[in-house]
């Protein structure tokens, strides 16, 4: 299968950021850091069967878990990594060059270039809660999976980063005004429990849907911390460039006041989505 790149239509200042920052993602901080950490938990917790001939990971960024489980899957498995970041394609692209099995998409959750019911198992990893209309996305996910297709999602819930937010709300809305502080927030979908599986639901029906969630906290040091932050967090801040110094050092200062001897704690309230295979009858 190609490993071409494709022209996607969508812009939005989150692609775009991501785009920019592509090379720096694969950097050793990213994988230490809590986001890190969390997305070697979710790919360590998928379980890939032998008969799934068609697998797509949605928002699959410069394709590390792609890479990881196209090594171990067997020899028929076709794998396929979309992600609407033009250079994170470029480069998972370049990591699948030798692998005939993987092929990298341009494209989004909203509009996934897929043909309708041919895929087997489809996961995301840290992606969904940047999509920008929900229910297109999960009415996307529903047409290109078979009948019986599988899923794994992994993305934030509503109380995540509660530690940073209770520190930094009050700094941000300081330099950034209330309505800046509002569009920023905007920008990421912050989903409760009960409202992932009420959207979901709209599509897929249990017992073969099923909505988990967990709040998992992790430490790191201030340097560690702030190099995700700017990373990952930091691109939707739209704080006036000449505010911006004196905003990123009241920050830097909150964040250290949190630190412990653990170092400073960052919790990620992650919901699992999974829709699995009916039982077979007895």
């Amino acid at each position: 299968m190609s490993t071409g790149v494709r022209t996607v239509e969508a812009r939005n200042p989150i692609v775009e950021t991501y785009s920019r920052l592509a090379r720096e993602y694969d950097e050793e901080a990213n994988f230490l850091s809590c986001w890190g950490r969390a997305s070697a938990r979710a790919l360590s917790a998928i379980r890939l069967r032998d008969d799934y001939s068609v697998i797509a990971d949605v928002g699959c960024g410069t394709g590390r878990a792609l890479q990881a489980l196209a090594s171990t899957a067997p020899p028929h498995t076709q794998f396929i990594g979309i992600d609407p970041a033009e250079n994170m394609c470029r480069i998972a692209a370049e990591k699948a060059a030798a692998n005939k099995a993987v092929q990298i998409r341009l494209g989004a959750f909203e509009k996934i270039p897929l043909e309708t019911a041919s895929v087997d198992y489809l996961y995301s990893i840290l992606a969904f809660h940047w999509v920008t209309d929900p229910a297109a996305s999960v009415a996307e996910i529903a047409r290109v999976l078979k009948p019986n297709g599988e899923m794994d999602l992994f993305f934030i819930g509503r109380d995540n980063g509660r530690e940073f937010i209770q520190k930094t709300s009050a700094i941000f809305l300081k330099y950034m005004g209330p309505a800046l502080l509002l569009d920023s927030a905007r920008l990421r979908k912050q989903l409760t429990r009960e409202a992932a599986s009420q959207l979901f639901s709209t599509a897929f029906a249990s017992p073969r849907l099923s909505v988990e969630e967990s709040l998992t906290t992790y430490y790191d040091t201030l340097e560690g911390h702030w190099s995700w932050w700017v990373r990952v967090e930091g691109h939707f801040v739209k704080i006036p460039q000449e505010k911006k110094t004196a905003c990123d050092r009241e920050v830097r200062e909150a964040l250290q006041s949190l630190a412990g001897p653990r170092g400073i704690p960052y919790t990620i309230h992650e919901l699992h989505v999974k829709l699995r295979r009916p039982d077979p009858p007895h």
